[in-house]
């Protein structure tokens, strides 16, 4: 199984908690690529093929879909968001997204994003803040893509949205969810509407991360199978990570000016 790849040091700002917890953010797309537990353990999968460059999204950690999820309407797919530069604000340990010329030529909208990570011995806190400064009502949708390692990938199993209706993204077809846990195995990609009351559980035989949401509504869950055929992830590399992603897609946000929007996205780790 792949392990987690080192990243040039130039890229990453790094938060630690006094338990020794920690996070790793690179202002390329506003991503955390690292969340360390107060035990050392790596909970994130960052793909040791992943290109840090302009115009790419980082394949894996925790990238920032904004204003648009997928192709749900006319703009780039999963938006600008995770392509371009943000900054880092060191005295607030958050990094800062605004419009500039080039966002406004994909999306003509002003725009303020602050993305925050708070952290304890066991769990990550992610918050995520959309401003609009503009003049003009805006409308969008966000989502935190969280790539959430596994380290057995056999025994890997999503619990807590038994039963619940989701939206396969390959066909739109409104669908219900089995009884029974997911298991990866096959192209999984499922946009489940209306659960930000329930938590999200993905559990193998060595650890458990649970999600729970706060302002985002919805959950995808995702992970690519074996035929993935994605340039910058490894063969085997579907193996290594499951997302469990917090979203808000069913319902894109309005914000007339001045107002703003939050989101947070706790995820909680333990053995098991």
């Amino acid at each position: 199984m792949s392990q987690p790849v080192s990243q040039t040091e130039t890229t990453l700002h790094n938060i630690t908690h006094e338990s020794g917890a920690s996070v790793s953010l690179s202002c390329h797309g506003g991503t955390i690529t690292s969340w360390k537990t107060a035990d050392g353990i790596e909970q994130l999968y960052l793909s040791p093929e992943s290109a840090f460059k302009t115009g790419s999204a980082i394949r894996g950690g925790i990238p920032m879909i904004f204003p648009q999820f997928s192709d749900h309407g006319p703009f780039g797919r999963h938006g600008f968001a995770r392509k371009v530069d943000w900054q880092f604000d060191e005295a607030a340990g958050a990094m800062h997204l605004s419009a500039t010329s080039e966002t406004l030529s994909d999306w003509p909208h002003p725009f303020e994003l602050s993305l925050r990570p708070s952290l304890t011995d066991t769990t990550l806190e992610v918050e995520l803040t959309v401003a609009n400064p503009g003049a003009e009502p805006i409308e969008f949708q966000a989502a935190l893509h969280t790539y959430l390692r596994l380290f057995d990938f056999e025994s890997a199993q999503v619990s807590g949205l038994e039963g619940q209706s989701y939206q396969d993204q390959a066909t739109r077809n409104i669908l219900t969810a089995d009884s029974s846990p997911l298991t990866p195995g096959e192209e999984i990609d499922r946009a489940y509407f209306r659960t930000g009351e329930f938590a999200a559980h993905l559990q193998d035989q060595h650890h458990q991360v649970s999600s729970e949401l706060e302002g985002f509504t919805d959950t995808v869950t995702w992970n690519p199978g074996p035929e993935h055929g994605i340039g910058d992830l490894p063969a085997d590399g579907w193996k290594n990570y499951f997302c469990i992603e917090a979203a808000q897609i069913e319902k894109p946000v309005l914000l007339e000016p001045g107002q703003f929007w939050r989101g947070i996205q706790r995820l909680e780790a333990k053995p098991v």
